[in-house]
């Protein structure tokens, strides 16, 4: 059953920041399919399917598109858990810290549109999807369309309040990530590989929400 995981934070504001996150995911996977060789940036079960339908083609040269995209989202995943273990003895936030480091990525990207190959901007972004994903691990709900087709079964079937409600967070995130590729499809027309804009934007726009959530909640203490 799909639903947000408990991480101290209001379930409210767990539903808008996991929305927020799982959008700008689905961004990441449309620039990066659509400007930077079919590749995605955090689905990487589509980059081992291409994989391996390129294997079978014996289109041995595109496969290193998906080999780079696998790899750096291996280091992302390493890169976050030694980040979480160093600031958990120092008492830091890391997801503060996995929020602003997935942005300085992606203004890398955006810095260096039209100018590094292909594979390069595939590596950059593949991190900066490892990054979220793993960073947030613990508050992102599944985007797997069985699990939301699980949930909605639950609330119609035993009329249950809880699966109700996790039936509309499973709309809200699975909604969210559509969302983000649906921006990404829209100006990806005018802005081309600039289009990480889109992205760019949706982050900044959380991480400014957060530092509120964060001020208000030090007021209110």
């Amino acid at each position: 059953m799909t639903t947000l995981r408990q991480t101290g934070f209001p379930a409210h504001e767990e539903l808008l920041l996991g929305s927020g996150l799982t959008a700008v995911v689905g961004a990441l996977d449309a620039y990066t399919y659509l400007e930077h060789g079919a590749v995605f940036a955090g689905f990487q079960t589509g980059n081992l399917l291409l994989l391996g339908l390129n294997f079978g083609h014996l289109q041995l040269a595109e496969m290193g598109r998906y080999l780079t995209a696998l790899l750096a989202f291996g280091i992302g995943i390493g890169l976050v858990q030694g980040l979480q273990h160093l600031l958990a003895k120092r008492q830091w936030d890391s997801q503060n810290v996995a929020l602003w480091l997935e942005f300085g990525v992606l203004i890398v990207v955006l810095a260096t549109t039209d100018v590094v190959p292909n594979w390069v901007a595939t590596a950059l972004l593949s991190l900066a999807a490892a990054v979220e994903l793993e960073g947030f691990r613990e508050l992102l709900p599944s985007r797997n369309p069985r699990d939301m087709a699980t949930t909605l079964l639950a609330a119609s079937r035993f009329r249950d309040r809880d699966a109700r409600q996790h039936a509309k967070n499973s709309l809200a995130v699975m909604g969210s990530f559509a969302l983000g590729a649906v921006l990404v499809a829209a100006f990806s027309k005018i802005l081309a590989g600039y289009t990480v804009l889109v992205p760019i934007l949706l982050l900044a726009g959380l991480i400014f929400w957060q530092y509120q959530q964060n001020h208000r909640r030090k007021w209110k203490h």
